[in-house]
């Protein structure tokens, strides 16, 4: 008999691409619970090219976290093998908004208790709860952080994921659910919102525009060379690399309560993603520099998490951060209307 997993966020960048992972490398049953946020698209999972060939495995269900999984939804979902618990308010600058606090942490750490009540009355073998970097706020030169490394966000959301955390661990221990936690930092791929760095800058470098990158110094000049220590420093992982990666913990054994930290092996500063971008475009890229702290407060300029635990136990990236880089790039290039590229806007020139 398959086996059935419910997906939360179905929607979402992340999560669809989740979605679309496991129905290529298993047989499983998927149900997504989604409660159509902005950051939800449909069409995400509609638009790939086999999504007939697996739609018929998944179902849908409708319902906001912020309010418990009830009868209804324990009926409309069933029994479940296992839980991959996705989603979660994540726009750091809305966080930080008034108007929008209170949302994050009924979503993000009211929400994950309500998934893990859930889970338990579900008779689910094992839940993985998806939690982010920022929870170790910012990282020093040199420093990867690993996962049992003291947490200090320094915005909402990560506060809000830090909530999620502990509410996972004691649930954990005091109900005996099977429940852990995967970190993990930006994660790029195709259908991802142009809001984000990636497909804003591949949109840029088609239509020969300058790229905003957010500095701690302001009045570079588009040429002169610029590090870490100025501009953002990240850690890439590619969305189905972050899936096969929940997949393989759902698979290998593992302790409740344990923590494992997801991460590329690549770290790149803003601008120099970009430049690969325009690399792979055969294009220039050109800069504008933003004062980081005036433009995002709450951000901070570097974030590295130490993935060698995960690795350890056997998981490998199945693509390499430059082909999974190219793939993503490429794919963006060839669909326009994800970069907001209309009828009337100007016409991008790939090389």
């Amino acid at each position: 008999m398959s086996q059935r997993v419910l997906v939360t966020g179905g929607y979402g960048f992340i999560d669809h691409h989740v979605v679309e992972h496991l129905m290529k490398n298993t047989d499983w049953e998927v149900v997504c619970l989604e409660s159509l946020t902005y950051a939800a698209a449909a069409n995400r999972l509609t638009s790939m090219h086999d999504w007939d060939d697996f739609s018929s495995r998944i179902r849908f269900v409708f319902h906001d976290l912020a309010a418990p999984l009830g009868p209804v939804q324990q009926q409309l979902i069933g029994d479940v093998d296992y839980v991959l618990h996705l989603a979660a308010e994540s726009h750091v600058d809305r966080s930080m908004d008034e108007a929008h606090e209170d949302r994050f942490v009924l979503s993000n750490v009211l929400g994950t208790l309500h998934v893990l009540r859930f889970a338990k009355r579900a008779n689910a073998t094992k839940v993985i709860v998806v939690s982010t970097d920022e929870v170790y706020g910012p990282a020093p030169a040199g420093v990867m952080y690993k996962e049992w490394d003291r947490v200090r966000p320094s915005n909402h959301y990560a506060a809000t994921k830090v909530g999620s955390d502990a509410v996972t661990m004691a649930f954990a221990h005091a109900h005996g659910l099977h429940a852990i936690i995967s970190r993990t930092m930006n994660n790029f791929g195709e259908r991802q919102f142009p809001e984000k760095l990636l497909p804003k800058a591949v949109k840029r470098i088609l239509l020969n525009q300058p790229i905003p990158i957010h500095s701690n110094l302001v009045g570079l000049t588009d040429g002169e060379p610029v590090g870490d220590e100025r501009i953002g420093s990240r850690t890439w992982l590619h969305a189905r690399n972050h899936a096969d990666a929940l997949l393989f913990l759902l698979r290998t054994e593992t302790e409740p309560g344990e923590i494992f930290n997801v991460s590329g092996n690549v770290e790149l500063n803003n601008r120099e993603l970009c430049l690969l971008a325009a690399r792979t475009l055969g294009r220039e890229a050109h800069f504008e520099y933003i004062d980081f702290h005036r433009a995002r407060p709450g951000h901070d300029m570097r974030y590295a998490l130490d993935g060698t635990r995960i690795r350890n136990l056997g998981w490998v990236p199945p693509v390499d951060f430059t082909a999974s880089l190219e793939k993503s790039v490429e794919w963006y290039a060839a669909h326009p209307e994800w970069l907001g590229l209309l009828d009337d806007a100007p016409t991008p020139v790939v090389a």
